[in-house]
């Protein structure tokens, strides 16, 4: 019924031509409400935000040049959602070098500066708490916090891949561009949307800079930046960026994680769709946000 609500709101937004499209695109997420605990109080292998991450003892602390890199979250599967498009069980641990940020002229633009690692079901018995090393900096360290999941559906934001396929953009039909962006995702917003900070898992995420997905496809696939600039070629990129999907979007919500993202902004952790079903994680990409 929630799906049909969300079609019938693209056909009172005059996009009715598109509803077919984008009703393939309207995947269901889990928001992750934090709670602040003790790092003790939250039992190895639980889904968290921040603190001391739960790993197998022969796993390696990732790093990132010569930088250890920040423990974000760890999720339990079992713990998630069942319509989530993720394995149904096994532990994803997410990591981002969070101290070269602003420090090494090298961070951005390379796709290597997070880690997730995925251990399957039958490797949790082996995980204990870990030790962050000491010589991350207190700054560049993330607060424990629970986890609780509230599913929900989305869409795609105006500005992304998936909308731009259909010819609608800045440089597409900006008359039915215009429709979604100003009629239907503000009515979707005020019946799905969530007022607060956000943090969510795989769905589509709430943008503060427009489009992702292209830069994604880029940093990991065949094309460069210097091809967007050819219109055959561009097409080509967009359409293969619509096989990028949001995997964790964590916000900037200090006073839970100790933890602001530039400017109040957001990191959004993305895997392409083949590498998830092959549960490739070594090939995730971090984008960071502000205003």
């Amino acid at each position: 019924m929630a799906i049909d609500e969300i079609i019938q709101m693209l056909e009172q937004a005059g996009l009715g031509a598109y509803k077919q499209a984008i009703a393939r695109w309207i995947y269901p997420t889990a928001y992750l409400n934090l709670q602040p605990a003790h790092d003790s109080s939250i039992p190895v292998g639980s889904s968290k935000v921040g603190g001391h991450p739960d790993l197998p003892e022969d796993a390696e602390w990732p790093t990132w040049k010569d930088y250890e890199m920040t423990f974000i979250a760890q999720i339990n599967l079992a713990e998630c959602p069942r319509d989530l498009a993720l394995p149904k069980s096994g532990l994803l641990s997410f990591f981002y070098a969070v101290e070269p940020m602003f420090d090494d002229d090298d961070f951005y633009g390379d796709p290597d500066t997070c880690r997730v690692l995925y251990f399957d079901a039958e490797r949790l018995d082996q995980i204990s708490r870990r030790n962050i090393p000491e010589r991350l900096n207190a700054a560049s360290r993330v607060k424990p916090n629970r986890i609780s999941f509230e599913s929900s559906l989305s869409v795609p934001d105006s500005e992304s891949a998936f909308l731009e396929s259909l010819d609608l953009g800045w440089s597409g039909n900006r008359e039915h561009f215009d429709q979604y962006w100003e009629v239907f995702l503000p009515e979707f917003e005020r019946a799905w949307g969530k007022d607060d900070y956000i943090n969510r898992l795989m769905g589509h995420p709430d943008q503060i800079q427009g489009d992702m997905q292209v830069g994604c496809e880029l940093a990991r696939g065949a094309y460069g930046w210097d091809d967007m600039a050819n219109s055959e070629k561009r097409k080509q990129i967009v359409n293969a960026a619509v096989k990028w999907r949001l995997l964790l979007q964590i916000d900037s919500e200090e006073d839970k994680t100790g933890m602001m993202w530039g400017d109040v902004g957001r990191i959004y952790f993305w895997i392409h769709e083949d590498d998830l079903a092959a549960l490739r994680f070594d090939q995730v990409v971090c984008e960071m946000q502000c205003t």
